[in-house]
């Protein structure tokens, strides 16, 4: 009879950890670390220093998904700066993506840049939406007009990437454009990691709080493994705002990681007992 214990949820692994999940999808659980790949005994396996706990994973299963590092987000005139919150702890993050984005190209990763591109009439967003933006009368909404062009929309100025990140696009990169906080709704990219093989993604960008976290959650909820890398995302909120992302990723949602932790992974060399 074939063994069939990969498809039993909690069983011993016989080397000291729990397996999490079952079949294709499982995770091993020991006491200094996840591996997130047990299936894979070859390849480029890689330890990633991280919280709660370091995680074990194939490089080949992961990607880099930047969110929303645009100019209405991150320039000095864009709707953030124009809207009074502050753009420039936006900026903060730029820094982090550049790093994340050259260990990402060293890994062989795919980097994925998701962003809004919202139609300028408008027509794919409803109230709820256009309210979490527009608070008040005299505040610009999405897709309203400033002095250089309209809230991010699609070929406005204000929807581009900021100009430190333009030299980092290749051709090679994928794009996804969304209309709603999370780059999953309504967008291609579930379809772009499960066609490519990716079950790992490495999330960075703004703001913190709303499009990265909205974007790890559903990538939580649709059983991927996310993890934030924290030094490469910000946000114009208040910086508990940010704690309290990063507090759920790890404690619920996936890990917590930093540009140098993505970037310095270890070979992974199974130990007795893990």
């Amino acid at each position: 009879m074939p063994d069939h214990g990969y498809r039993e949820i909690y069983r011993d692994t016989g080397d000291g950890g729990v397996q999490l999940g079952a079949s294709a999808d499982r995770w091993y659980l020991y006491e200094d670390h996840v591996h997130l790949a047990p299936q894979h005994s070859a390849g480029r396996l890689m330890r990633f220093d991280a919280e709660l706990l370091p995680f074990v994973d194939s490089l080949d299963r992961g990607a880099l998904a930047v969110v929303d590092m645009q100019n209405d987000f991150c320039a000095a005139g864009g709707w953030t700066d124009r809207s009074g919150l502050d753009y420039q702890a936006c900026r903060s993050a730029i820094p982090g993506v550049q790093r994340a984005i050259d260990a990402a190209r060293r890994h062989g990763m795919f980097v994925i840049w998701i962003y809004w591109h919202n139609r300028p009439d408008l027509r794919n967003l409803g109230a709820p939406t256009l309210h979490s933006f527009k608070h008040r009368l005299d505040q610009a909404g999405i897709g309203e007009q400033l002095e250089r062009g309209q809230v991010l929309t699609a070929g406005s100025w204000g929807a581009e990437m900021v100009d430190e990140l333009k030299g980092h696009l290749t051709d090679d990169d994928i794009h996804v454009e969304k209309v709603r906080m999370s780059g999953f709704y309504g967008t291609h990219l579930d379809q772009v990691l499960r066609t490519q093989g990716i079950q790992t993604l490495y999330v960075c960008g703004v703001n913190t709080d709303q499009c990265v976290s909205t974007t790890v959650e559903d990538a939580y909820f649709r059983d991927y493994n996310p993890v934030v890398i924290a030094d490469a995302t910000a946000t114009s909120s208040p910086a508990y705002c940010k704690d309290a992302v990063l507090f759920n990723t790890k404690q619920c949602w996936g890990f917590v990681t930093t540009t140098e932790a993505f970037a310095n992974p270890q070979p992974y060399r199974k130990a007795s007992g893990s």
